[in-house]
């Protein structure tokens, strides 16, 4: 028998780590890829303005800039809007937030969950509740109905993030000063209140950027803010031009004031939220009365959509086949949040990974989260427009419902990295330093001990990804392809004519569609939300 020859035998070794090597090179591609689709969309609306018919010009710079009656209108009544929504969210979050995560209210638990099922509930939903509880004629060309409904609608989450970060607090602080004799509301303003003040902050500036970049309340109430002039100046010219320029001042203003704040949430360098504890402060006489209102408005923003909504089916007899004829919404609604967030979720560890660990990208990276965050969603959809409705692969993809799903990732892509920072700062830099000693690569360090690390997280980034797909508009309504309607552009296209028996049902539907991820949610965030003491 003749000898073996292993000259020629292959070397596997080395072809392990060539192909370790080109998939983590891959990995950064993709990491690059979507940071550049992601921005290449208003980066070629920006440019768009400088141009008429192929030639330089600022004629429509002028046009905009120029109009100064229009631009107090719109200032004035934006701020109306975000006053209102504000102001309401502010103070009835804050004292809402600290009966049920710092003092010992009976009925907490159910009220944090009804809450946490509130902000599921999608803005569309709310607006349908609202207007059939109030009525759409007395609604209209009102800013304070408009705030007072975004108001409704995002005092669930508000609630939840100040009371995440008032939990946050050491309680040996806020007894110490107790046992001092500050008295318990002098210990609530000057320590825990001071020290929360993050919760706040964030609330209130996540609360400000949801309501200026939403077109689908003012539209409805017919309120000339920016974000609706910005729809209704595409809708009627059909160019870009207009739109990208009126919401010019607003993006640089909030991606200011966001870069400035980088620090506090983007950086990684923050102490990661403890899990804390609730009972800081006993409300004695007060506590009954407390635990019942508190009770009160959890029931009434849970049920109010549902028992508002449910009234307009009142007399009607062919429920089921109303509801039949919503199938395939809720179906394309449900499929591309899905594959949204678990697209999110996968990418948002990688960049949130780059954030973290990657002092030479991070300045790259924090930049593109901060940009997409300030951009509102009707410029991220006519970009969208702009770079793939063209002939050939770009156009076949810009007709699909593949189209819908990058739309939801390129605008809550940033939030998910957001959410999954504080789960990579938490994995110990000495297990990727060994890792890489032992000869690891990007992507097998990602493999083996990144991503198993990050699960809880990243499902947690997928959960929130999905509620916020489900009930977008602004981005989604601009590219939605023929053949395929979400949930939102059937209501948007209903609630016009009214809000007749189906646009109630199919606000109903919505609202059972974002079950799923609610339970998950809820199971996932139950140590930060439901403690012991």
């Amino acid at each position: 028998m003749r000898a073996a020859d292993y000259s020629t035998a292959p070397d596997y070794g080395r072809l392990n780590v060539l192909g370790n090597s080109f998939a983590g090179s891959a990995l950064i591609l993709v990491h690059a890829a979507a940071i550049a689709i992601s921005l290449a969309g208003p980066a070629l609306i920006l440019a768009d303005t400088f141009f008429e018919n192929g030639q330089f010009s600022l004629a429509a710079w002028f046009n905009v800039f120029g109009d100064w009656p229009r631009w107090a209108t719109l200032l004035g009544h934006t701020a109306l809007v975000c006053a209102s929504a504000i102001g309401c969210c502010c103070v009835a979050g804050v004292i809402l937030a600290i009966t049920l995560f710092k003092t010992d209210v009976r009925f907490r638990v159910l009220a944090i969950v009804l809450l946490l099922l509130c902000a599921a509930i999608p803005l569309y939903a709310v607006t349908g509740s609202m207007l059939s509880i109030i009525g759409p004629e007395s609604a209209k060309n009102s800013p304070m109905m408009a705030g007072l409904i975004h108001a409704v609608a995002h005092l669930p989450i508000t609630v939840l993030i100040i009371g995440v970060g008032l939990r946050s607090v050491p309680r040996d602080l806020e007894e110490a000063a107790l046992v001092e004799g500050a008295g318990r509301i002098r210990t609530l303003i000057c320590v825990t209140l001071r020290l929360g003040i993050g919760g706040l902050i964030a609330s209130l500036i996540l609360v400000t950027l949801w309501v200026t970049t939403d077109y689908s309340v003012s539209d409805v109430l017919m309120v000339r803010t920016f974000a609706e002039e910005v729809y209704t100046q595409y809708a009627l010219q059909g160019r870009s031009k207009e739109p990208a320029l009126v919401c010019l001042p607003q993006i640089i203003l909030f991606g200011g004031l966001l870069w400035a704040l980088r620090r506090g949430f983007l950086t990684g360098e923050r102490a990661p939220l403890t899990t804390g504890t609730r009972c800081s402060f006993n409300a004695g006489r007060w506590r009954l009365p407390l635990s019942v209102t508190a009770g009160l408005v959890a029931i009434a923003l849970a049920m109010a959509p549902l028992v508002s909504l449910g009234v307009r089916l009142r007399g009607v007899n062919n429920l089921v086949g109303i509801a039949g004829t919503f199938g395939e919404e809720i179906c394309v609604s449900f499929v591309t949040s899905l594959a949204a967030g678990l697209i999110t979720a996968g990418l948002g560890v990688g960049l949130a990974w780059y954030i973290v660990r990657r002092r030479k990208c991070w300045t790259l990276v924090v930049a593109y989260v901060i940009m997409m965050l300030a951009i509102p969603g009707p410029i991220l959809g006519i970009g969208m427009i702009q770079l793939f409705n063209r002939p050939g692969l770009a156009g076949r993809f810009y007709d699909s419902a593949a189209i819908l799903v990058a739309a939801y990732v390129i605008r809550f892509l940033p939030i998910a990295v957001i959410l999954l920072i504080p789960a990579v700062r938490a994995i110990p830099i000495e297990c990727e330093l060994a890792a890489e000693v032992d000869g690891c690569g990007l992507f097998a360090l990602w493999q083996r001990i990144i991503w198993p690390q990050c699960i809880p997280a990243a499902l947690a980034a997928l959960f929130v990804v999905m509620v916020l797909s489900i009930g977008e508009l602004p981005c989604s309504l601009l590219v939605t392809p023929p053949g395929y309607t979400t949930v939102g552009a059937r209501f948007f296209s209903l609630i016009h004519y009214g809000l007749y028996p189906d646009a109630a049902m199919l606000c109903l539907l919505s609202i059972g569609s974002v079950l799923l991820p609610w339970l998950g949610l809820l199971l996932l965030w139950e140590r930060r939300l439901f403690d012991s003491d």
